[in-house]
């Protein structure tokens, strides 16, 4: 990890199209190839952390043990140069499974992981890239960026015989299938037809440039949001600050101190005594077409029957 700075993702103001990598990986992988950022963003969150560890490890740091959270992202910590004057600690984490790439609010999140240790740097690794704005936080934040493209970068930079090695251990098998973190088993594959969307909680302060299509949005309260293209949902809170252009399939609350500004269409609003609307708001009238269809859907879900309780609620999406 101290050697994952090879990357042009790495710079802020360079694109995910200039730097050669998409947030979408492709559908195919060969592995008869060789590394490539792409075989690297298909692993395993496990055998993508235990790779990062291997060049870090390369690179002559010390490691600490790794801690495994339940949404699949490894958390270790490590002293780069330990035998010199120049020791230094950080914090290394990969993105969460369901995440992958890195949007602001995931650098945001680790961020307040690496300020409750003193005098440590923070490294997050998503494999699937970061958006131009969650790498702009990245910089303010002084997080260390790392994606496909780099971990490609640094494992190609180590002696032959170790990178091989390395390749070797970590394609050996099913290396793409994702594991359970909580008993280490291997997902299945479930599929079931779905109008699923995922909810969104803004809880800190700054821009959102990526879009959002979400089925309940909530703007916390404290939190001062701008969003940078329009907003869909099927509900909409605001007990915050937030501003941009909204489109809403069910109604908008704003709550006690939560103001909205900008463009509202919406099929209904509240405002609760101390909330403001500070735009125009239009009311949906007659039949409303849904942001999403009834499909077939495909997920991975830990179902082993000697699974420990907590596994049920292990549910990760595919990332093709």
């Amino acid at each position: 990890a101290a050697r994952l700075q090879s990357s042009p993702m790495l710079d802020p103001f360079v694109t995910l199209e200039e730097a050669g990598f998409s947030l979408r990986r492709s559908g195919g992988v060969d592995r008869l190839a060789g590394w490539s950022p792409e075989l690297i963003a298909c692993l395993d969150w496990a055998r993508l952390s235990e790779l990062a560890r291997a060049i870090a490890a390369q690179a002559g740091c010390e490691l600490s043990g790794s801690r495994i959270m339940p949404d699949g992202a490894v958390l270790f910590g490590m002293i780069e140069e330990p035998r010199s004057v120049k020791a230094r600690r950080a914090i290394v984490k990969t993105a969460p499974w369901n995440e992958w790439g890195a949007t602001p609010e995931t650098v945001q999140r680790f961020a307040q992981e690496v300020r409750t240790a003193r005098d440590t740097r923070g490294i997050l690794i998503a494999p699937a890239g970061f958006s131009p704005a969650a790498l702009s936080t990245a910089q303010e934040l002084r997080i260390e960026a790392v994606d496909a493209v780099a971990l490609d970068a640094a494992v190609r930079a180590l002696p032959a015989e170790k990178s091989d090695f390395l390749f070797v251990v970590t394609t050996a098998g099913d290396f793409a299938t994702p594991s359970c973190p909580i008993c280490m088993k291997k997902l299945q594959r479930i599929e079931q037809e779905s109008l699923e969307l995922p909810s969104r909680t803004i809880d800190m302060d700054g821009l959102i440039a990526d879009s959002i299509v979400c089925d309940r949005l909530e703007v916390a309260a404290g939190c001062e949001v701008t969003f940078l293209q329009e907003v869909r949902a099927r509900s909409i809170t605001v007990a915050g600050h937030a501003s941009g252009d909204f489109v809403c399939e069910g109604p908008v609350t704003l709550e006690k101190g939560g103001t909205l500004s900008g463009t509202v269409a919406a099929r209904s609003l509240q405002v609760l005594d101390g909330g403001e609307l500070l735009g125009q708001f239009r009311i949906l009238e007659g039949k409303l077409g849904s942001f999403v269809k009834p499909a077939v859907r495909w997920y991975w879900r830990c179902a082993v029957a000697d699974g420990q309780r907590q596994c049920g609620g292990v549910i990760f999406e595919p990332h093709q």
